[in-house]
């Protein structure tokens, strides 16, 4: 059995300190293997909220892998945002963070959905690099994977609640939904401050496309503060969300929900 939590949506700059030191505290009682980590780890892309966040992910005893989100690119620097728009992650947080993971048991890829800037009004919004999707696909699928668990994450949804014309709206999502249903067990989301679990079948196999709350920001929307605990074993997952209802209780598990991996 492999643990692994799933966070997303930090928004440091905007966070609740209550919250992050009860998720240290939860995170160190349930001892998970592995941390992904879906993207906005920062409110503005400032240098002293990446420091927050490099010293919260350095503080945490696993293996932490993720990738940018959409406000992890400087709002007010607009030089930096358009000519280096990464150059403060990559210096903040490539110590703590690493953009893939290989074990016997498990497999984790990245895909870099965050743009720094579209021809469209809302920059906040995903796209997928099909060629980019793909070279992660191959990836996950090098050498002998068959007995790992493939997971894919990125901070735009491929698959969400209400489907591409929902909230999400990521640039050729459907298409890469596909593609990685083909070749994945797991997606993991973030982005829209909402839990929620959706499943595609491709040949008899489901891939789960699971999108985390914001794990300790004061950004939630319609559900509170929350985080996914999830066991992998060979058949299955078991998804446990955590959610913070109050500063005082901290984060206390929700309705455990097991999730199929064969049709």
């Amino acid at each position: 059995m492999t643990r692994i939590l799933h966070i997303a949506d930090l928004h440091f700059g905007a966070e609740h300190p209550a919250l992050v030191e009860a998720f240290h505290d939860t995170a160190k009682a349930l001892a998970p293997d592995l941390v992904i980590a879906s993207g906005d780890f920062t409110q503005s892309g400032r240098k002293r909220e990446f420091g927050a966040a490099a010293r919260f992910f350095a503080a945490l005893e696993a293996p932490v892998i993720g990738m940018p989100g959409n406000h992890d690119t400087p709002v007010r620097a607009l030089h930096e945002r358009f000519f280096r728009p990464w150059r403060r992650y990559d210096r903040s947080l490539e110590a703590e963070i690493s953009d893939r993971f290989a074990g016997p048991s498990v497999r984790v890829e990245c895909l870099r959905t965050a743009r720094r800037a579209q021809w469209q009004p809302d920059w906040s919004l995903g796209r997928v690099s099909l060629p980019d999707l793909d070279t992660a696909l191959d990836r996950l699928n090098a050498g002998d994977a068959d007995q790992a668990t493939r997971i894919l994450t990125c901070h735009h949804p491929l698959l969400a609640p209400g489907g591409a014309r929902g909230r999400a709206r990521t640039a050729r999502a459907e298409e890469a939904a596909r593609r990685s249903a083909d070749h994945c067990d797991l997606v993991l989301t973030g982005h829209l401050h909402e839990t929620f679990a959706e499943s595609l079948e491709r040949d008899g196999r489901l891939c789960w496309f699971i999108g985390a709350g914001t794990t300790f920001s004061l950004r939630t929307r319609d559900e509170p503060a929350a985080f996914n605990c999830l066991d992998l074993a060979p058949d299955r997952i078991e998804m446990t969300p955590y959610e913070a209802r109050s500063l005082d209780e901290g984060f206390r598990p929700a309705a455990p929900r097991t999730l199929a991996l064969t049709a």
